[in-house]
């Protein structure tokens, strides 16, 4: 596979005839993170990891019980990653409900066109048991809750409209730029985007928008 960043980085102590890393469980992470990337979900083990994050083969159990929980981590990972990007993404946009949406919506595609591997891993269904994984589901809550943030911020300023609990709406949000990555991801909108992921989103999330406004008068 070559060098990987995660490779590269890669710094082990010597301890007796075995070698340990100061930071095993960020390694892993981060190597699993690479091959996700690189080779999908399924064409590698937990010991191909471990051979390019420099340990033997068990020493990776220390920290996961298997490859389920490994991925249960790295897809953790990536929701808060993604939650951050929102958020940092959140503090440059203008205070219009629109724009915010706007943000919302180009972060996320971009979150999965630039990362379709761990995205596969945060949405799909590679992990078995979900429930098992109770950082993963917190995690997922958390990055949800930006969105929440952005609905009731919206409702309570009467832009958006009541008549639906603000976590229906933003579900409804969710569903649309989710099903865009998706489709972005499956190759089925290159025609219709024209290689401008950023303009589709854009228009799309104006549609959204638009059928989520409060027809009260303010």
């Amino acid at each position: 596979m070559g060098d990987s960043t995660a490779q590269a980085e890669v710094r082990t102590v010597k301890k007796g005839d075995q070698y340990h890393h100061p930071d095993l469980r960020e390694a892993m992470i981060r190597v699993a993170q690479e091959l996700l990337e690189s080779e999908g979900p399924t064409s590698w083990t937990v010991r191909a990891a471990a051979r390019i994050a420099g340990v033997s083969s068990g020493a990776p159990y220390r920290h996961f019980a298997d490859k389920d929980t490994l991925l249960a981590a790295v897809a953790a990972r990536g929701f808060d990653d993604l939650r951050t990007e929102i958020e940092e993404r959140l503090e440059q946009a203008a205070l219009e409900p629109y724009d915010r949406f706007r943000a919302l919506g180009e972060v996320y595609v971009g979150f999965a066109t630039a990362r379709p591997g761990r995205y596969q891993i945060m949405f799909g269904r590679d992990i078995l048991n979900r429930e098992l994984h109770p950082e993963l589901c917190a995690a997922a809550d958390r990055a949800f809750g930006s969105l929440l943030e952005e609905v009731e911020r919206a409702q309570t300023a009467k832009l958006l409209r009541t008549d639906g609990p603000a976590a229906a709406l933003a579900a409804g949000a969710w569903a649309v730029v989710h099903g865009l990555a998706d489709l972005l991801l499956s190759g089925r909108l290159n025609d219709i985007a024209d290689g401008d992921t950023a303009a589709l989103t854009t228009q799309l999330g104006r549609m959204m928008f638009e059928g989520l406004l409060s027809r009260e008068p303010v």
